[in-house]
């Protein structure tokens, strides 16, 4: 039996934020004529040791079983007052808080307007207090083991830190070697440092660790259950070259006679049919390409481990997991879809992951810039910024990726570095160089000769015989049109999600964004939080991020995922959907409503998984009889809180 209600009243000044426009003593004057309300007053600072002992006190000596605070937004301190009810033994969903400073003081310029306003939203307060419910708590054992779905430096690291955490990880990678686009970088900026001598160190530990069970060459085709049991099903796919055997001695790749261009080098490195991607390639085993092998038997005649096993196929592996990482990474825009520009048609027009490869001392240039065209040494190089973003064209990106412009400069710098005689340009939108050292980088490119051109090419045109180019760009600052001669073209092209990551947001029950990119529950306060309980963004799986950010964001997501198994369990009010079983009429409405994939049905009427459930309410409006609402946000206790809100006094 719930008690009478005996509410306690608090208004805070919040300095001069909210008692500059609201009258507070006259709201605590009119608070305490209001229904159950038996002690009333105001306070400097809610929020202070002095506001909270103000609560504790008034609790005490009034036998105050409910509270409202008429302070900021419930986000910022509910949870401070909250706890105060716990501390003394009264549930914590019998506080209230009246939001007069965001939604009141902060957008009313007349004091007495100001002062009316926070009078009704106090009394809509009230009238919820007095219908609010018991929100209990439920205690969940979860399985002390996490997944982590992609192995770039974001994945890497984030399964590093689960595991040493003493927390069992499974690491799904697609590719048949970890690393991502980081281990196919030739320099990263701002220090210029080789990007294998930072990863390969990271790459070792990972293969290593007891506590890391790499899943390679594998993808994730299945996953069910909630928070803290997830159920997954792996496919990994067949290499025909048995891991245990394989010495990665090469002897294999030697005799091979069929050759390919290497996907990993970007075309600009061949390799076998079968073969390691790089040298440094962790696990250190070849695959064979089951496509292209032609079933020769060389490598086998060669292989003295007899590694070779032709009998492979793939396997399903299923694993039980507590929280789950998704760090899918990001694919590279493919420029090709500009036509103007003519990628994929003109050979000397190349992306900056493209240029990376050339560079590099393990490409068939031997790290030589050449025109894959005819194998000169081009003199006129051209960077080409914000190529599929900040472009709000059909099939375009409206977003800033946020690295190109420091990609774009090193890889300027590189060119100019090399070819001393060379002319450099670099046709950009805006030159955005936020971070330590980033706009140094800036100026040094302008003082190592590098021509910056304020304008956005509108095209790019070939001659057919000479293979000589001509970018046609408007500069902005002389306002004035040009046509520059390029021998070598190098876009460079925004980051996007990647082909498939679709899927496995349907796998997941996790929500994207408009761009393609997995969706954060909060932009600011939860960024690594999916829409979903237990499951976690990492990297540039949420959106374009650096190095830096990859590796931070990357850290964050194992931090948020190990608290939840650190334990072995997880307490969770349950704020949650429930669902009248006398009202429903099993029309399922409310069942794709729900993004967190908590509703099913049972005994052809809707059932709630209380682990599952993030509480958002949108499957409320979708049920057509009322039988669904959110304990804490029912009809009795919102609609009495409008009423009194509209209320005219």
């Amino acid at each position: 039996m719930v008690d009478e209600p005996r509410i306690g009243f608090f208004i805070c000044h919040c300095g001069i934020n909210i008692a500059d426009k609201v009258d507070v003593k006259r709201v605590v004057e009119y608070a305490k004529t209001l229904p159950n309300v038996v002690y009333a007053t105001d306070n400097m600072f809610m929020c202070s040791t002095a506001g909270n002992d103000l609560i504790r006190d008034a609790i005490k000596r009034y036998n105050l079983n409910r509270t409202v605070v008429a302070s900021c937004s419930v986000e910022q301190h509910g949870p401070t007052f909250m706890r105060i009810l716990e501390e003394e033994n009264i549930n914590p969903y019998f506080h209230e808080q009246a939001n007069v400073r965001e939604q009141v003081s902060w957008v009313t310029e007349d004091r007495e307007e100001a002062t009316k306003k926070a009078i009704s939203v106090v009394r809509g307060a009230v009238a919820r207090a007095n219908n609010l419910e018991r929100i209990d708590r439920k205690r969940i054992p979860v399985e002390k083991s996490a997944l982590v779905i992609g192995a770039g430096v974001a994945g890497l690291n984030a399964a590093i830190d689960i595991a040493e955490s003493d927390i069992s990880v499974h690491l799904v990678e697609k590719t048949p070697s970890i690393g991502g686009h980081m281990t196919m970088l030739n320099k990263t900026f701002p220090t210029d440092e080789c990007p294998m001598c930072s990863i390969s160190p990271l790459l070792n530990a990972v293969n290593i660790n007891s506590n890391i069970k790499l899943h390679i060459y594998s993808e994730v085709i299945d996953v069910s259950g909630t928070l803290g049991e997830f159920y997954v099903k792996i496919r990994k796919m067949p290499r025909y070259v048995d891991e245990e055997k394989c010495t990665s001695c090469g002897l294999c790749a030697d005799h091979c006679p069929v050759e390919l261009y290497n996907e990993w080098d970007r075309k600009f490195g061949v390799r076998k049919a079968i073969y390691k991607p790089f040298p440094q390639a962790i696990p250190s085993v070849y695959t064979i390409d089951d496509k292209h092998c032609i079933r020769c038997g060389a490598c086998i005649d060669v292989c003295e481990p007899n590694a070779i096993d032709f009998d492979q196929t793939e396997e399903i592996i299923e694993v039980k997991v507590g929280s789950i990482v998704v760090a899918t990474g990001y694919d590279e825009y493919d420029p090709a879809v500009i036509e103007e520009y003519g990628y994929g048609e003109y050979p000397n027009v190349i992306t900056q992951l493209d240029f990376e490869r050339i560079v590099s001392p393990t490409s068939i240039t031997g790290g030589r810039i050449l025109s894959p065209s005819d194998g000169k040494i081009p003199k006129e190089i051209v960077v080409i910024q914000c190529v599929g973003s900040r472009d709000e064209q059909i099939g375009k990106n409206p977003y800033c990726t946020g690295v190109c412009c420091m990609y774009g400069i090193k890889n300027a710098k590189i060119a100019k570095d090399q070819i001393k005689d060379g002319n450099v340009t670099m046709c950009y939108i805006d030159i955005r160089s936020p971070g330590l050292l980033y706009e140094e980088y800036y100026k040094d490119a302008q003082e190592r000769g590098i021509n910056f051109i304020r304008g956005k090419p509108s095209e790019i045109i070939e001659d057919p015989i000479t293979r000589e180019l001509t970018v046609k760009v408007e500069d902005t600052f002389m306002g004035k049109m040009l046509e520059l001669p390029a021998d070598l073209i190098i876009l460079s092209a925004g980051m996007v999600a990647p082909k498939g990551v679709g899927r496995i947001s349907s796998k997941l029950g996790i929500l994207r964004g408009k761009e393609g990119f997995f969706k954060e529950q909060h932009i600011k306060m939860a960024p690594v939080n999916s829409s979903k309980a237990g499951v976690f963004l990492a990297g540039t799986a949420q959106g374009p991020k650096d190095i830096t950010t990859s590796v931070a964001h990357g850290k964050g997501a194992a931090s948020a995922a190990s608290i939840l198994l650190s334990r072995g369990y997880i307490d969770k009010d349950l704020l949650t959907a429930v669902v009248d079983l006398n009202l429903c009429i099993g029309c399922r409405f409310c069942e794709p409503a729900c993004s967190y994939g908590a509703i099913q049905m049972k005994d052809g009427k809707a059932e709630v998984n209380e682990i599952s459930c993030g509480g958002c309410g949108t499957c409320v409006p979708s049920c057509p009889t009322g039988a669904i609402q959110i304990r804490g946000f029912r009809d009795e206790q919102i609609v009495p809180q409008i009423r009194e809100v509209l209320r005219e006094v």
